[in-house]
């Protein structure tokens, strides 16, 4: 993993988060960055293909609305979740270690760490693991209570996307194209299903 993957990964976080800070759980749930990297450390060994899955969550759930975890939500009866949308259906996967992680932190400090926070510190470790560099994350976000399949369908490229497109995209979130090049780069890592490649 690049640092360029990495400077984009914080610039995504970081971006419309100046209430976000590192160590915002030191007071309330000072192991929590140690106990989603212990999660993260078993996902590896048990399946090293999770970490690159990870690391996706956090671009398809910040694209999207920002990073509050709405990628997380089921449907209900009046809202259509991201889970389902074009980019995300039978394409991401290891949803369970965010889960573990935050099943495990519940005990810890129940109440205290959101979601979005757990795909942040995730991904970052996700990075880590794989090679790439560590950094310190800002924390402090809050979970959506609501998600949109349709703002999922219309934002997150696709794999058909030409350049084009994707500079143009990326522009709209204040991404330039060496944050585009260094997240298509991050795909390095982990598998693709043949039909992301086939028009190629």
């Amino acid at each position: 993993m690049s640092p360029l993957v990495s400077l984009f990964l914080l610039h995504i976080v970081t971006a419309s988060a100046a209430q976000l800070h590192p160590g915002y759980y030191l007071g309330t749930c000072p192991k929590a960055e140690a106990i989603v990297r212990d999660v993260m450390k078993k996902a590896f060994t048990k399946d090293p293909r999770s970490l690159a899955s990870i690391m996706r969550f956090q671009f398809h759930d910040c694209f999207v609305n920002g990073c509050d975890a709405s990628l997380l939500l089921d449907d209900t009866p009046t809202m259509l979740g991201e889970k389902l949308s074009l980019a995300n259906i039978n394409s991401l996967r290891s949803y369970e270690v965010i889960d573990e992680a935050k099943a495990t932190l519940e005990k810890a400090c129940p109440g205290v760490v959101s979601c979005a926070d757990v795909i942040i510190m995730a991904s970052r470790d996700a990075v880590a693991l794989t090679g790439g560099p560590d950094w310190q994350v800002k924390l402090g976000r809050l979970d959506s209570l609501t998600a949109s399949q349709e703002a999922s369908d219309d934002v997150m490229p696709s794999p058909t996307s030409n350049a084009t497109f994707l500079i143009d995209l990326f522009g709209k979130f204040n991404l330039s194209v060496k944050d585009l090049v260094a997240l298509s780069g991050s795909h390095s890592i982990g598998k693709a299903r043949c039909f992301s490649v086939m028009s190629r």
